[in-house]
């Protein structure tokens, strides 16, 4: 059984999700029903939310090690 490290299903997501939002952009002037146009309207939304979260933290991360590597100095 193989070991799986985060970094690795981080970016096997990454590609997936990249894969998929790929297929709404190319897909996105064909929809025709109304219902469907607002689901994905919530769904891009809560996409967004998620992926400020995702970003904030990892800018955070960052911002902290630059921090602590200068205050080391």
């Amino acid at each position: 059984m193989s070991v799986r490290f985060p970094s690795t299903k981080i970016t096997n997501a990454s590609s997936k999700v990249d894969k998929y939002l790929n297929i709404i952009y190319k897909l996105k002037n064909e929809i025709e029903d109304k219902n469907v146009e607002m689901e994905l309207l919530e769904d891009i939304e809560g996409w967004r939310t998620c992926l400020d979260e995702v970003e904030l933290a990892i800018k955070n991360k960052y911002e902290y090690r630059e921090e602590k590597r200068i205050h080391n100095r």
